[in-house]
């Protein structure tokens, strides 16, 4: 029941803007309180106190902010932060040295507060708001980035390429056809590589899974490939434990056998190695490029390349790091992603 009232209020903005300023009340009138006891006088001049505080807020909150800081528009921003001041300031004077005097009550207020001590509050008020309003835009930009890889995992899960399925089930019949003991293994790797994609990733896996996805996945490759194919795949270091984004290097894998492996019989390879430490895990991909059909050319980066990088930025941000060399006869992509301690 606690946990729920406490989702409650982080999700209702109404309830926090409400807290914020029952807890500011209370501060202000304690503040300006001439004896030690609070009394009702005191609670009074908060409130009208506040009138001022309230308009400077929510003009900054409402418009300044989302209209030139968040624009990056910040001498316009900054000039109408000091008009807003200037304007709360003038409107705390006339209510409390025009307004309140006539008012009908039995209380008399004035206000005995410096101009430097106001214009220091308004600023403080100014400057909070502002950082909890910066802060909060933050945090939701967070969630909706983590939304979207969690969307765009998902899109990866069933990004499975066709031409590779269809490959993959022609060299299966074929070796069916032929009766071959390699069918049913292909059939399993298949099945294994499917399993994982669709059903095994999470946001984070081992990497030793990823490795055994990678290896299933080059393993079908190779049903479809000239035996003179040079394909490697080496790993070093300890891999049970370290955790990592799941499908991360597939559109960079996938990338190397779509645009390789054109060369003359005897020159193709791709070769790709996965290196973890305690410090970081290197992952590099190379393969020859050979002849390329005019309506490749210029796309050996591509969009999954792009993909991989924004992925990386997003979930790793400054550890991690993708380097790309687009020689004349190779392609090579390596990314080097920093453990934190």
């Amino acid at each position: 029941m606690k946990s729920k009232g406490i989702s409650l209020f982080i999700s209702n903005r109404i309830l926090q803007h409400l807290a914020f300023w029952v807890l500011s009340i209370y501060i202000i009138g304690s503040y300006f309180s001439i004896s030690n006891e609070l009394k009702t006088i005191d609670f009074i001049y908060s409130l009208f106190f506040h009138i001022p505080l309230l308009l400077l807020v929510y003009v900054n909150l409402r418009y300044h902010i989302p209209k030139f800081l968040l624009k990056q528009r910040y001498i316009i921003y900054l000039l109408l932060s000091i008009f807003n001041l200037a304007t709360a300031f003038f409107l705390h004077q006339v209510l409390f040295d025009v307004i309140i005097p006539i008012l009908p009550t039995d209380f008399y207020m004035v206000s005995f507060t410096d101009a430097s001590v106001l214009i220091a509050i308004f600023i403080i008020y100014l400057v909070l708001t502002t950082l909890l309003k910066l802060s909060k835009s933050w945090y939701e930009l967070q969630q909706l980035e983590k939304e979207r890889l969690s969307l765009e995992l998902n899109s990866l899960k069933m990004q499975i390429n066709p031409h590779f399925l269809f490959n993959s089930l022609n060299s299966m019949y074929s070796l069916a056809r032929k009766k071959s003991d390699k069918a049913p293994d292909a059939i399993l790797r298949l099945s294994n590589l499917m399993r994982y994609m669709i059903y095994e990733v999470s946001e984070e896996v081992p990497i030793s899974k990823e490795i055994d996805a990678i290896q299933d996945y080059l393993d079908l490759q190779k049903l479809r490939l000239e035996e003179d194919a040079n394909i490697t795949f080496t790993v070093e270091g300890a891999t049970e434990h370290q955790m990592i984004a799941p499908l991360l290097f597939f559109p960079i894998i996938e990338n190397s056998f779509k645009h390789g492996l054109k060369g003359d019989k005897g020159t193709n390879f791709v070769r790709i190695m996965i290196k973890n430490t305690n410090s970081e895990l290197t992952f590099h991909v190379t393969n020859n490029k050979g002849t390329t059909d005019h309506s490749e050319e210029g796309k050996y980066g591509g969009i999954g390349l792009a993909n991989v990088k924004k992925r990386l930025q997003l979930i790793y941000g400054d550890s991690a790091h993708m380097e790309v060399n687009d020689a004349k006869d190779s392609f090579d992509v390596s990314i080097k992603i920093k453990w934190n301690d």
